[in-house]
């Protein structure tokens, strides 16, 4: 008996000692998982902080153009306005442009009056005939 003891006090240590290198295996390796867990976690809340900066940076800027697109959606307008103005101060400028030319535009009569074009002499001049004896000294 006692050598069928010993073989079972041996045979029950062995499996105690595979249990035991068992145990701490899964310790060692639900260790590692919680670790492998833990950094992955970390992993997606830094993930989570970078697109959440990201996307402040990207309403700040979208706020920005909505602002200077107002702005510029404010001076075409303006600019549209001034120019419809002075379109029609052209129009009218050309108008009383077209009245006056027409009110100064000489009659053919008046074109062929000699005394409106002195530098044109329109009619045969004669030579001036002046004495010697009126110069003398």
């Amino acid at each position: 008996m006692s050598s069928r003891k010993l073989s079972n006090s041996s045979s029950e240590d062995m499996i105690d000692e595979k249990k035991r290198k068992r145990m701490i295996s899964n310790r060692e390796s639900a260790k590692r998982s919680r670790m492998k867990r833990e950094q992955h976690v970390k992993d997606l809340n830094d993930q989570i902080m970078y697109f959440k900066n990201k996307r402040s940076e990207m309403i700040q800027e979208i706020n920005e153009i909505g602002q200077l697109y107002a702005g510029i959606e404010s001076e075409n307008r303006l600019l549209r306005l001034e120019s419809e103005e002075l379109r029609k101060r052209l129009e009218s400028l050309d108008i009383v442009s077209r009245y006056m030319c027409e009110a100064n535009e000489p009659s053919m009569e008046i074109l062929q009056d000699p005394l409106l074009k002195p530098w044109q002499p329109s009619f045969q001049s004669q030579p001036i005939m002046t004495s010697a004896g009126i110069f003398q000294i």
